[in-house]
Parts: C-alpha cells; sequence; structure tokens
C-alpha cells in the first residue's frame, strides 16, 4: 500500500544529512513550536501539538491532564484529519515527523500510541520499526476518501469486497455518485454501495488511487 515508503520519528533535524532538501523523497512534519528551516519539504503541522490550555494545566501540576485530554483532542476532526493527510503522502514518499526532544518528552508518545491504536502504525524509532496493521486498512482508506485523497470509483475498487462500507462513508457517497434518479433512504444508499462494492470481485489498492495535493 505504501510502496516501500515509511513514517518515521525524528528529534534532531541534524539526523536527515542531505535528505533533507530532497522533497521527492520525503515530506517533514513539524510538529513544534519552535523554528525550523523553511524548505519545501517541511510542513507546520503544529496542530497536533496539544492545545495551551491543556499544556498550561500540565504545566501547573496536573499530572493526569495530558492523559485524559490530549488523545481526545487527537480524535477531532482537524488533528485527525491532518494525521491522516500524512498518512496519505506515505503512499507517494518518506514521511517524517519531527518533533524536537524536549517536546517529544511532553507528548511525543501519546501521540505515535494514538496513531498506532488508530491507525495501526508503528513509526520508525531508535527501538521500533515501521509497520502497519493491515486490518486496519478499510478505516483509513474510508478516512482518505472521507478528506477527498481519493475519489468514489477508487475508493470502492480499493476498498475489500468481502467487508461491509462504514457508515460515514454513505452519504458521501450517494452525493458524489448519484446512484438514483429519485431521493432514497440512508438505509436504501447503505444496501446499493454495499452491493456494488461486494459484486465488484478483486479489491484493487493501487498508491496511484491517493492524490495528495501539497501546498
Amino acid at each position: 500500500m505504501f510502496n516501500n515508503h515509511a513514517m518515521s520519528v525524528i528529534t534532531d533535524l541534524r539526523l536527515l544529512g542531505p535528505e533533507i532538501n530532497n522533497k521527492d523523497f520525503m515530506a517533514i512534519a513539524a510538529i513544534t513550536t519552535n523554528d525550523y528551516p523553511k524548505l519545501p519539504n517541511i510542513y507546520n503541522a503544529s496542530i497536533l501539538i496539544p492545545p495551551t490550555e491543556i499544556l498550561m494545566r500540565w504545566a501547573d501540576g496536573d499530572p493526569y491532564i495530558l492523559q485524559s485530554q490530549y488523545p481526545n483532542y487527537l480524535r477531532t476532526e482537524v488533528p485527525d484529519d491532518m494525521i491522516v493527510a500524512l498518512i496519505a503522502l506515505l503512499t507517494q514518499k518518506n514521511v517524517i515527523l519531527y518533533i524536537p526532544g524536549d517536546e517529544f518528552n511532553v507528548f511525543g508518545q501519546m501521540l505515535l500510541d494514538h496513531i498506532y491504536f488508530t491507525y495501526g502504525i508503528i513509526c520508525n524509532t531508535p527501538t521500533t520499526q515501521f509497520s502497519m496493521d493491515q486490518s486496519k486498512i478499510p478505516f483509513l482508506i474510508s478516512r482518505f476518501y472521507m478528506i477527498d485523497v481519493m475519489n468514489p470509483d477508487d475508493y470502492i475498487a480499493a476498498y475489500p469486497a468481502n467487508a461491509l462500507l462504514p457508515e460515514f462513508v454513505i452519504n458521501k457517497l450517494a452525493e458524489e455518485m448519484h446512484p438514483f434518479a429519485q431521493p432514497a433512504t440512508f438505509q436504501q444508499y447503505a444496501e446499493y454501495f454495499n452491493k456494488l462494492n461486494a459484486s465488484k470481485g478483486t479489491s484493487i489498492m493501487h498508491p496511484s488511487m491517493v492524490k495528495v495535493v501539497e501546498k
């Protein structure tokens, strides 16, 4: 699915060497409030930092605020879309999560745990090797579709034929594919798209199906 690309974590950009300038080889997500080089392949991903109010309560001595509220924050729309977009980039190139050491010590492992438990991805670190839980692929490509990096035809082609489509994609499929001449109920749309998916035969997932537009 990822064409031999990997997602890795670094705490110091100097570890990258000359590859840092190769925008075709890697994309770097800067998850930091610190300054960083303004290179074409470095993206501001500071939305993945815990909100200021959570960090202030943690600094004021609430030891459990990060564990209790940061994962909930990551599940909200904008941070979650950022994570999905970074994973989508993996179909085209390597992705580096840059989190300076002082910030990683505060929230970095919780972010990596969230990415693993939600999307099944273990990142390259000094103690872990990149891997993907294949059982998460149906959910992951459904999220690709929801953030508009897969079109509906490619999404149906890639989704496992023996699995029901998640409910959260049905309305979007109905709006984009218009299968009926007359308005229909959610259940009718769900039955139609699940039958369409089941009837296609073999599922095909190719990296070219993911259309990531870098900004």
